[in-house]
């Protein structure tokens, strides 16, 4: 099975919120092999942002800081694949008017144009599609077992 991990997914698990433990799982899942993922080139650069915004809070400065943030970087891309979308796909998220989060139409394009079985994602709301499945992390464990 092929899962799209929406950029907020990093986020739950890199700070421990709600849903960190079905996260955890779910990165298991990938690293032993039973799930294939797939991310936005799009994520990898808000991560990279959030990362080193991050690292500056807690006051670890370069070049520290950016051995830190490629050793996070190298681990989530050893995790999944990155992609990207054409000029054509930009455009269709860009107009895709079910989308007020013109980011969530972007990484929803991706995951589509992947051929991705299931987006998975914290904020299941904002996807109001019927072209692929979304679920939380919760609600993909569930289904899953």
């Amino acid at each position: 099975m092929k899962i799209f991990l929406d950029t907020n997914i990093f986020l739950e698990y890199f700070q421990r919120r709600q849903q960190y433990q079905s996260v955890s799982r779910i990165f298991d899942a990938i690293e032993d092999g039973s799930l294939k993922a797939v991310i936005s080139s799009g994520s990898v650069y808000t991560l990279s942002y959030l990362i080193r915004m991050e690292l500056k809070r807690k006051e670890i400065h370069r070049p520290q800081q950016t051995r830190q943030l490629r050793q996070l970087l190298n681990t989530i891309t050893s995790m999944a694949k990155v992609i990207d979308i054409t000029h054509k796909s930009f455009t269709e998220g860009i107009n895709d008017t079910n989308f007020d989060d013109l980011e969530d139409s972007f990484q929803h394009q991706c995951a589509v144009k992947a051929k991705c079985d299931i987006l998975i994602t914290i904020n299941k709301k904002h996807f109001i599609c019927n072209d692929i499945v979304v679920m939380t992390p919760d609600e993909f464990l569930a289904k899953k077992n």
